[in-house]
């Protein structure tokens, strides 16, 4: 429950009241009252002036379905200068907090789209989905973003229906007030996709059978409120297969390499503490692998492009590569394979970047951008790094 206060004016006291509740309704969520339902109250005041004060209060609480709990006159009057009515009222209305982690940069992953010869295949369509599945589910696991849902909007629609039918609990509406948009939308383009099978006879006779799918996938990251492309991307992969029940594993390894690119390019990986031989990632879960290998720099001074003048981020220098050897949910463990780490590290001053365990699986980036909103001055995880331009 939230109590606020408001003030109201109209033709009398009862207009004005009632102006004074709409504004109190207002600020909280940005909830308003319905044409429909101003009429009714307005209907409400103007019966037999007899009515007492209380069956007032009841009326306003059945006309906003209970958005109203209670309210308290603190003062009326009529002004001087119109002469109308005015009124100041503390109401108790109903409000719900939003999740912390809508504080978070906002992302939503569109539905693949199918193009070229992809669009022409009817295994394309799961193979899609596969990717799009394991791309939200990486960014999501990151911990970094605030995931906005738009690949489950009918069932979302029609959970949207029931909650706001007129005898649903006015708590269960008030949800719905703060429903929020995405600040950024990814989009993933599958527009190149040709699942084969070849058999090849060697010289002692056996028959070697071998699958492939090479793959071509446009990603976008967008900005919503400008419509500027702030991040590009082809990503292009041969797809060498040891059989093809292993495409949909083939599909979700490929939205973990997408979403690695993404998350890193915004909120690469920080180190938040170590020692000697080991470092403290501020990210697990199921982004960071035992067994991977990743390159630790240090940040230096601020570099700027000389023809736009936007900063380039920061110099980094390579001092060791590490190798992740414990993951917990939130952070993971990573041993020191080589190079030097020093003696004290101050939590986001070293990034750690991943080292590609096969150099065929390339990602081709296109467009370079400034950084979004937020991350040149946020840090990432527990104390992470100071973001900059480079990272977009």
């Amino acid at each position: 429950m939230r109590e606020v206060t408001a003030t109201g004016n109209g033709g009398d006291v009862s207009s004005a009241t009632i102006d004074a509740i709409e504004n109190a309704i207002g600020q909280v969520g940005g909830m308003k009252v319905s044409i429909a339902t101003s009429l009714s109250m307005s209907e409400v005041t103007k019966g037999d002036k007899t009515t007492f004060e209380e069956n007032f209060k009841q009326n306003i609480e059945r006309m906003t379905r209970g958005i109203i709990k209670s309210y308290k006159v603190l003062e009326s009057g009529t002004s001087p200068g119109s002469g109308r009515a005015f009124v100041k009222i503390k109401a108790v209305i109903p409000s719900y907090k939003p999740s912390e982690q809508l504080k978070r940069m906002k992302l939503a992953v569109l539905p693949l789209v199918l193009r070229g010869n992809a669009a022409t295949l009817p295994e394309a369509g799961n193979f899609g989905n596969g990717v799009s599945s394991s791309l939200e589910a990486y960014l999501t696991q990151t911990r970094k973003f605030a995931m906005i849902d738009r690949r489950n909007t009918a069932k979302s629609k029609q959970e949207l229906k029931g909650a706001n039918a007129r005898n649903a609990p006015i708590e269960e509406t008030v949800k719905f007030g703060v429903r929020v948009g995405a600040d950024y939308i990814v989009l993933v383009a599958l527009n190149e996709f040709l699942p084969q099978q070849t058999q090849q006879e060697r010289v002692t006779g056996r028959v070697v059978t071998r699958f492939s799918a090479p793959v071509a996938i446009d990603v976008r990251v967008i900005d919503i409120a400008t419509g500027q492309i702030k991040f590009a991307q082809t990503y292009n992969n041969p797809g060498r297969l040891p059989s093809s029940a292993a495409l949909m594993q083939y599909a979700a390894d490929i939205g973990v390499d997408i979403g690695q690119v993404i998350s890193s390019a915004i909120y690469p990986i920080a180190v938040v503490g170590g020692g000697d031989k080991e470092v403290t990632f501020n990210q697990g879960g199921d982004t960071v692998q035992t067994g991977r290998s990743y390159r630790l720099v240090s940040l230096g001074k601020n570099l700027t492009d000389p023809y736009t003048k936007e900063s380039l981020g920061q110099e980094e220098s390579e001092i060791a590569i590490v190798e992740v050897t414990a993951v917990t949910d939130r952070t993971a463990t990573a041993r020191l394979v080589s190079g030097r780490l020093p003696p004290s590290i101050a939590a986001g001053s070293l990034l750690a970047r991943l080292l590609p365990d096969e150099p065929s699986m390339d990602l081709n980036v296109q467009v370079t951008l400034p950084t979004l909103p937020g991350a040149s001055s946020s840090n990432s995880g527990a104390g992470g790094a100071k973001k900059d331009d480079q990272d977009w």
